[in-house]
């Protein structure tokens, strides 16, 4: 079905305005169940179970006798890059007054921290502490705030002492930001299973003092997150996604097969690695009728990020499908979930013509 018009999205730096009247609302795309879809080994996969070798030598008696030079490039090797699970909190779409809450995955701090005063050293140098759910923080100075057990919405809340008629309900205090160690150019941010869709634009569009993961590079995107809410709109994608303009993105990474649901309560509550790898297969489709191949999710999200990175003069982000692993198990179906998010987003006819709305 073809869109009535180009949909004009919100401030992207701000709170996004009523659509004007006209505007597409939303779009649910019709997948084609009677494409021809062909799978293709990937050559550059490293998706392959190796099996572990243990070290030759597990000490190194000398460290200490070599020069100050070649013992802080060493450590500086030490430092191996990370995938940091985000997750949030808090139904808003039930109820606007719920406070929320951005959390990391229980994880440890990278190990060159802790090893000695020399590794430390080091390491305060190559990481940062960085403020995650900084855009739920910033507080209005006119309205009144209360704890969410005492506050009016809140269904627990024992006792309440604003009146039903009334229309000066104050406002939840929010929750205070987590402080993480970042390397922005090694570290991965993955907004995973746990991450709702509802807080997606929120988190990313922020602005000013609540600005999250201003220096990103590497971001990544569990396949909730790609095919939309429940009501068919696509918009907060779009906002999201447009949004990291404002940040040196160098890889945005599409993972489809972690958990589809809830994680299990090992990996919900236990530190536990996390990797991103290149997938052992790929796909091409051809839609029923069609004597060429169609384009890809990949393919469609590239030109989408180049016709509007046209002006930002920054690099564009390669966009990219990633399998996960956790504590190197696989978690879901592969094939399966590349193909949910390919059908879901179908062929971005309405990302073709989408723009931002000018700032006014």
């Amino acid at each position: 079905m073809a869109a009535p018009g180009p949909y004009m999205a919100g401030q992207i730096t701000g709170p996004v305005p009523p659509l004007p009247p006209g505007q597409l609302l939303y779009y649910t795309p019709q997948p084609d169940p009677h494409a021809q879809v062909t799978w293709i080994s990937n050559p550059t996969s490293t998706a392959a179970t190796c099996p572990e070798t243990k070290p030759f030598h597990t000490n190194f008696p000398i460290f200490s006798e070599l020069p100050i030079e070649l013992r802080l490039r060493i450590w500086q090797f030490a430092a191996h890059p990370r995938v940091i699970e985000l997750r949030s909190w808090g139904d808003t779409q039930r109820n606007q007054y719920t406070p929320v809450k951005y959390t990391v995955t229980p994880h440890s701090p990278p190990s060159i921290l802790h090893i000695n005063s020399e590794s430390r050293q080091e390491g305060l140098r190559i990481y940062k502490r960085v403020k995650i759910g900084v855009s739920t923080a910033v507080m209005d100075p006119n309205r009144t705030y209360v704890p969410w057990r005492h506050h009016p919405h809140n269904p627990y809340t024992p006792y309440n002492r604003w009146r039903q008629d009334s229309f000066a309900f104050p406002l939840a205090f929010p929750h205070q930001p987590v402080e993480i160690y970042l390397d922005y150019s090694r570290d991965t941010i993955y907004l995973g299973p746990e991450f709702h869709s509802q807080h997606l634009q929120s988190f990313l569009t922020s602005s000013g003092e609540g600005f999250e993961l201003a220096e990103v590079q590497h971001l990544a995107l569990d396949r909730k997150l790609w095919i939309g809410s429940q009501q068919g709109r696509w918009e907060y994608l779009r906002n999201s996604l447009y949004s990291l303009r404002l940040r040196p993105l160098k890889a945005l990474y599409i993972i489809p097969d972690d958990e589809v649901n809830s994680l299990n309560d090992k990996f919900y509550y236990k530190p536990h690695s996390i990797s991103f790898l290149e997938p052992a297969i790929t796909y091409k489709f051809r839609p029923e009728g069609q004597a060429e191949f169609a384009k890809t999710v990949m393919e469609n999200l590239g030109e989408w990020f180049e016709r509007l990175w046209v002006d930002s003069g920054r690099e564009l982000p390669k966009v990219r499908v990633k399998s996960v692993r956790r504590e190197g198990r696989r978690m879901g179906d592969f094939r399966e979930g590349a193909w949910v998010v390919q059908k879901m987003l179908g062929d971005m006819r309405v990302w073709k013509n989408w723009v931002p709305a000018q700032s006014t």
